[in-house]
């Protein structure tokens, strides 16, 4: 028996319709080329639908099409025209000869020119170490740049041009250059009310060595004094910024060598200053005892101690968890937790039935 097809829409859903990819061409743009194949270039065709021309030279090479537009039809080629040669002519330029005088008179400014030359090179190097470029150029009468072209064809400098000293500078030269073997730079620092790298920089420019103490001199012994009572019972750190005029490294190097060392009970003490003091017996005994029975948190809570104490206690004492017991506290810990949740939403739906 033949199959009728349902009268009324055809329900499309559920089928899917392959689309083209970019680098394809679907049935209408296959369509459109074959219409206007005579009609349009390649790179008006691939213009027209959006595709790359490589796509397109392709369909048309599969289909086998043809198009109108690149049929070449054969010209005529021109016949070719005799054409008599043209002789050649010789060109003779007649150059005039210079007179005498002209190459006399040429002879005698290439002499004038180097005896002027010769005569700045002589000045330039007379006085390229007292004057400047543009003195030596206005003792001349001469451009400046002339000047300096002597200067680089013959491998000297001149002096630069300086400016005046300020009076307050040359009043601090001359008293670092009377003073340099008495005081050292932090001394001249606090005395000029300067930085040390200005005083640095002066002695620099006047040739001269700073005066340097060794640090056992520059140290009074009140200072090491004061190292010797305290060094046991406060860090480097502390005695530096009661000192002021020493960093710690100073310090801590000062300690060294005078043999100011602590022991390690007394490190141990100055560290754990900070801290509070050790577990008592009583304290130990109840971390050793429920040690994995429950959580670091709540022993510390029930001890009133902080809980990275508590860990870095068991840490000391090698305790460790067995696997049963983790799993046992984790098991716990999501019931708490599961308590603690239902808890909180029946003390919330309360509430909003007491609002309402």
């Amino acid at each position: 028996m033949k199959k009728i097809a349902p009268i009324g829409r055809m329900s499309v859903t559920g089928k899917r319709f392959k689309s083209a990819k970019p680098n394809e061409l679907s049935a209408s743009d296959k369509n459109s080329i074959r219409n206007n194949i005579n009609t349009l270039t390649k790179q008006q065709l691939a213009f027209r639908i959006g595709k790359p021309l490589e796509v397109i030279e392709k369909f048309i090479k599969k289909e086998k099409l043809v198009s109108t537009l690149d049929v070449q039809v054969p010209k005529e080629q021109p016949q070719p025209v005799a054409v008599e040669p043209i002789k050649e002519v010789p060109i003779v330029i007649e150059v005039p000869a210079k007179s005498d005088v002209t190459v006399s008179a040429m002879k005698t400014k290439e002499r004038k020119k180097s005896a002027i030359a010769a005569r700045k090179i002589d000045f330039i190097l007379k006085h390229y170490k007292q004057h400047t470029a543009i003195e030596m150029s206005k003792m001349l009468n001469t451009s400046i740049t002339s000047v300096r072209y002597h200067l680089k064809c013959l491998n000297i400098k001149s002096i630069k041009p300086t400016l005046p000293t300020p009076s307050h500078l040359l009043e601090r030269q001359k008293f670092i250059q009377e003073n340099h073997k008495k005081y050292t730079v932090k001394e001249f620092a606090q005395k000029l009310n300067c930085s040390g790298d200005v005083i640095r920089i002066a002695f620099h420019r006047l040739n001269i060595k700073p005066l340097r103490k060794p640090l056992s001199e520059a140290i009074p012994q009140e200072t090491i004094n004061f190292l010797k009572a305290n060094y046991r019972t406060m860090t480097a750190r502390e005695m530096s910024n009661i000192l002021g005029n020493l960093s710690w490294t100073q310090v801590k190097y000062l300690c060294e060598k005078h043999g100011f060392l602590k022991t390690l009970e007394e490190t141990e003490a100055i560290r754990n200053r900070w801290n509070r003091s050790e577990f008592t017996a009583s304290e130990e005994k109840y971390i050793l005892k429920n040690y994995g029975q429950i959580s670091f948190s709540e022993i510390a809570q029930n001890l009133k101690r902080t809980r990275s104490s508590v860990v870095k206690f068991a840490s000391r004492k090698g305790l460790r968890i067995t696997k049963e017991q983790h799993n046992a506290l984790n098991k716990k810990n999501f019931e708490k937790g599961r308590i603690t949740m239902k808890e909180r939403l029946e003390a919330k739906a309360k509430s909003s039935l007491e609002e309402n």
